[in-house]
């Protein structure tokens, strides 16, 4: 699905990928009807679409799924006023989903931390970090 949405911003700091953008969140179709007939909040439904179309432009992800469950147990956190301290957005809600990512070129899916900043019903910004788990050397 391709929905027009100018990117303002595209930051690429390390491992963190932002994208803000100031027109309309792609309008969520029917691509995402069945997440409506799960009784998915319209703000997760528009911030699925977001990283869809985030990640059809990112120079490091050329795929990106976050399973059914995922999408349902969404966390929306609604007392942080800024998306990202790195870039301030003032937003309403912040969405958080755990999802995977295959990186361009490569067969290996990479687990990582989705948020997107909601304002006034409309995606103002998405980040994809991954999760890296640590792991213990005896």
């Amino acid at each position: 699905m391709k929905a027009p949405f100018a990117l303002t911003a595209l930051l690429f700091t390390g491992c963190v990928y932002q994208a803000v953008h100031a027109q309309e969140t792609p309008d969520p179709s029917k691509d995402y009807d069945y997440l409506t007939r799960m009784h998915v909040p319209s703000t997760v439904i528009k911030c699925v679409a977001a990283f869809d179309h985030f990640v059809e432009l990112a120079p490091k992800y050329d795929t990106f799924i976050v399973p059914d469950r995922r999408v349902l147990s969404a966390k929306i956190e609604s007392d942080s006023p800024i998306f990202s301290v790195g870039n301030p957005i003032p937003v309403d809600k912040i969405i958080v989903m755990r999802a995977f990512a295959k990186s361009r070129g490569k067969s290996q899916w990479t687990r990582v931390d989705s948020k997107c900043g909601v304002r006034d019903g409309n995606v103002v910004g998405v980040s994809l970090t991954p999760n890296v788990k640590p792991t213990i050397v005896r």
